[in-house]
């Protein structure tokens, strides 16, 4: 018998995808009355296998499944799977506004993976290059940057565990005299007189606000939105998904009574 592979949970959408470059219905959708038909039965039918991959994907990319059933605007009903393939989406039915699930990873990035992760040759011997010091501390801001971002994301904390696992892996790879002056740095900064707490000045107690159900229903449209901007922020989408995501939620938090605002530090 044939057990589940790492490819079983992508083949609809592999399958998906030959099914569209072989029937081309960008080309269709240019033609005659009868081609540009055809073309919506290529695209109703592509778009019920991606409901289906959203599916069968969903154990092994929750995530990412459930931003496509977001976009696919797919029925709770309709998550399920079938013996026999079945359009879950009937016509007439309205998606939400698509956009790419994976960032493109360029050249530049895909050099500054390789230099992060290639570690170095036993038989090297010496010091290093400064270009590979240089490149190597870059690396290491690059990666504390994005510690302290999900510290401030309040990211679970095994995500953030292995990416400081990473940083100090980046940082035993520096130079021995580098790595004593990070050392001495930490020290001086410790020994430094810390400045004396100003007394909080009291200020007017802010008035109450009554939580109408309308008021209620704004801040939970608001908590969703924001979930969501987190959601394709950790699937790493295009930037302008997710600036387009933070506008909605800014929007959302502009219609809030002053009170409730947050005010400017």
């Amino acid at each position: 018998s044939s057990g589940i592979n790492a490819e079983w949970p992508l083949r609809p959408g592999k399958i998906g995808n030959q099914y569209l470059q072989y029937n081309t219905p960008w080309v269709l959708a240019k033609g005659s009355a009868q081609d540009k038909a055809r073309a919506g039965s290529v695209i109703g039918l592509a778009v019920n296998v991606a409901a289906l991959l959203s599916v069968v994907a969903s154990p092994y990319m929750p995530t990412i499944a459930r931003i496509l059933q977001e976009h696919l605007n797919l029925p709770k009903d309709r998550k399920l799977l079938v013996k026999q393939f079945v359009p879950f989406l009937k016509p007439g039915h309205s998606i939400g506004q698509p956009f790419p699930l994976f960032s493109k990873i360029d050249e530049a990035k895909v050099s500054e993976l390789q230099q992060k992760f290639a570690g170095q040759d036993s038989g090297s011997a010496g010091p290093e290059a400064p270009s590979d010091v240089e490149a190597l501390q870059r690396a290491i801001e690059a990666q504390g940057n994005k510690v302290r971002q999900l510290k401030t994301d309040k990211a679970d904390p095994g995500v953030i565990q292995a990416e400081v696992k990473v940083l100090l892996d980046l940082k035993a790879k520096l130079p021995p005299e580098l790595q004593q002056n990070n050392k001495n740095n930490k020290t001086n900064n410790k020994n430094k007189p810390q400045p004396k707490p100003q007394p909080k000045v009291q200020g007017t107690p802010a008035p109450k606000v009554t939580i109408t159900p309308e008021l209620a229903a704004l801040q939970k449209q608001i908590e969703v939105q924001g979930n969501k901007v987190r959601e394709v922020k950790a699937a790493g989408v295009e930037k302008s998904v997710i600036e387009a995501e933070v506008k909605i939620l800014l929007d959302l938090k502009a219609k809030l009574p002053p009170e409730l605002q947050p005010q400017p530090s």
